[in-house]
């Protein structure tokens, strides 16, 4: 089957953390020869707040931030040479915008910012709601960026894994990323609170295939697990291996699983995880996997 052109989808409000979005839908851009669209949600206001602007003024407003996204986008296309466009919609909900663009435009993954909270001057580990919704309920991958911390190259790739049947579907996202950027693929797991034995050699066989199947692509990879008695979950157990290892780039989650030992990356944990977490994040919706498609 002949794939379609790997396309980036980068909502954007011009803010600061929408930038480093479209400077991370850059790189790929560059790496997979993409195509890249910015697309800025007007949030149209219901009931008698619908009613403040009159037409020419909503006019005058959709004008000015179409100059400024066609500024934007020109500006990329001629420095990195990429075929980038633009799209303004007017929607009473963004999120539901972003959704039905990413379906209708066959766009292959969304890129984003997470959202940002300041408190004192120091930003708080936050994600705001509609990025919340988006990751949530995309049928694309989703990329999460905030602030404090986004990715120019993907070198390293952090490859949490549980006892859930879709960690192969995350391992062979992670091949993928890593054959197209020439990254190493870094497998964690952990042991907490009243995981027992049984658990502990279960992940570690599990463990033990995952290195396998990446090293017989031909895929450098290397693998850790972590045994903790004060943690509950296995979230602030990453945080703490994120911390001390500041050359990883992309951590790889899958965003709905069906529960098996443990309960990883479930609707809310996954939320969680993308708040907490200080690196890009892809998030993956688990399907079969003979219809995984990276674009390339």
């Amino acid at each position: 089957m002949k794939e379609s052109k790997f396309k980036i989808l980068v909502p954007t409000d011009f803010s600061e953390q929408s930038n480093l979005a479209l400077h991370q839908a850059i790189h790929f851009a560059e790496i997979t020869k993409s195509q890249v669209t910015l697309l800025y949600v007007l949030h149209e206001k219901k009931g008698i707040l619908g009613n403040i602007f009159n037409k020419q003024q909503t006019q005058m407003f959709d004008d000015a931030i179409e100059e400024k996204l066609q500024e934007q986008s020109k500006q990329y296309r001629e420095k990195h040479n990429l075929s980038i466009d633009y799209k303004l919609v007017h929607s009473t909900s963004i999120h539901s915008a972003i959704l039905k663009h990413s379906i209708e435009g066959a766009f292959s993954i969304i890129i984003m910012g997470k959202g940002s909270i300041y408190e004192n001057g120091v930003e708080l580990p936050s994600i705001g709601s509609n990025t919340a919704k988006v990751v949530r309920h995309a049928k694309i991958p989703v990329i999460t960026v905030g602030n404090s911390r986004h990715s120019t190259s993907i070198k390293s790739i952090l490859l949490p894994l549980d006892l859930t049947k879709e960690t192969r579907q995350k391992v062979g996202w992670g091949a993928k990323v890593a054959k197209i950027f020439g990254a190493e693929v870094i497998l964690f797991s952990a042991i907490w609170g009243s995981n027992n034995t049984e658990v502990k050699l279960k992940i570690e066989t599990q463990m033990k295939q995952a290195v396998s199947v990446l090293t017989k692509q031909g895929i450098k990879c290397k693998s850790a697990i972590i045994e903790s008695k004060s943690d509950n979950n296995l979230t602030p157990i990453i945080n703490r291996y994120i911390d001390k290892n500041p050359n990883l780039d992309l951590a790889i989650i899958m965003t709905q699983q069906e529960n098996d030992f443990t309960e990883f990356f479930l609707g809310s944990s996954a939320t969680e995880f993308i708040r907490s977490v200080n690196l890009p994040v892809l998030s993956v919706v688990p399907r079969e996997l003979d219809q995984i498609v990276l674009g390339l």
